[in-house]
């Protein structure tokens, strides 16, 4: 039979202060105790789970295989409190709590502003927090607790069956160019070939949607690629040098001007992504977090944005 451990607050607090800091004493001083008071409360927590989690070095602490296995999973039971009292809360007063949310860069700049201001108007005492993030970051924030969820572009088929996710809309990618490139009057994907990519950083969308491009026309990925996790970045490098980036369609239409960016009007078929809200599977959203999806799908009906027919 497995043992049942009694888990407290305060152990996995002082826990993930310690992992956090790496150090007994930065983790008193995070926790306003005294370094015997932390050291006291994790040693319990050693004898709890019956494996030793930290050791002392000559650079202060390090986590044990027990103690880097155990830190997500402590993590995890803290952020899992946290939703617990934010969804009784929310139940009881109807409108206070906290919601963790992680979006991408175009999903910021265009259909976020219109869904929070419905969503702040309605539920205005709920603390709302953002990140700006790319997919491999926002998966880890959903894996141990931290973002309530997600909403990113989602190339089919790559999630991790951890997670799930449901479709806002569909957007196509636009390539750009600024208006004195060189190859500012291309119109195939084999005529820009050769030049040099800069990839915006949703997560991996740039190099797994934008490079296998090419090879329906029997070609190699191109060999000079920038890749980044700023969209910011991505426009202001393609909108002052001769670079292509591509970008999602939404985005193009709202920062292409503003940068000097040209759009290349390609013939070839450029692929479709799906814009999703993703969480963590069996973990089901608290009611403020529920209402914030809602208004989500709200405002993107609103931009006449709509889930694929595929």
């Amino acid at each position: 039979m497995s043992p049942v451990f009694a888990l407290k607050p305060n152990q996995l607090h002082a826990f993930v202060a310690v992992v956090e800091q790496m150090s007994i004493r930065g983790a008193a001083r995070t926790l306003g105790l005294s370094q015997p008071a932390v050291t006291k409360i994790v040693r319990e927590l050693e004898r709890e789970v019956g494996a030793p989690l930290v050791e002392r070095s000559v650079k202060g602490v390090r986590l044990t295989q027990f103690g880097e296995a155990f830190a997500p999973r402590a993590r995890l039971l803290l952020e899992d409190m946290r939703r617990a009292r934010d969804e009784i809360a929310q139940l009881r007063d109807g409108a206070s709590g906290t919601v963790s949310v992680a979006v991408s860069t175009s999903f910021a700049l265009t259909v976020l502003p219109a869904a929070f201001q419905t969503f702040h108007a309605q539920l205005p005492a709920v603390e709302v927090r953002f990140s700006e993030a790319v997919l491999p970051s926002m998966l880890e924030g959903l894996r141990d607790g931290r973002l309530d969820f997600a909403v990113a572009h989602v190339v089919p088929g790559t999630l991790d069956a951890q997670f799930e996710s449901f479709e806002l809309f569909a957007v196509r990618l636009a390539v750009g160019a600024r208006h004195r490139h060189p190859l500012r009057h291309a119109r195939t994907l084999a005529a820009l070939h050769d030049a040099e990519w800069v990839l915006p950083g949703d997560g991996d969308l740039g190099r797994a949607a934008v490079l296998p491009l090419f090879a329906p026309m029997g070609l190699a990925a191109p060999a000079r690629v920038i890749q980044g996790q700023s969209v910011t970045v991505a426009l202001a490098l393609v909108g002052h040098m001769d670079l292509v980036g591509l970008f999602v369609e939404p985005l193009a239409q709202l920062a292409f001007l503003r940068h000097g960016i040209r759009r290349l009007e390609i013939d070839d078929a450029l692929p479709t992504l799906r814009v999703c809200v993703l969480q963590r599977r069996g973990r089901p959203p608290t009611p403020a977090a529920q209402r914030f999806v809602e208004c989500i799908v709200q405002a993107s009906a609103g931009l006449g944005l709509y889930p694929s027919a595929e």
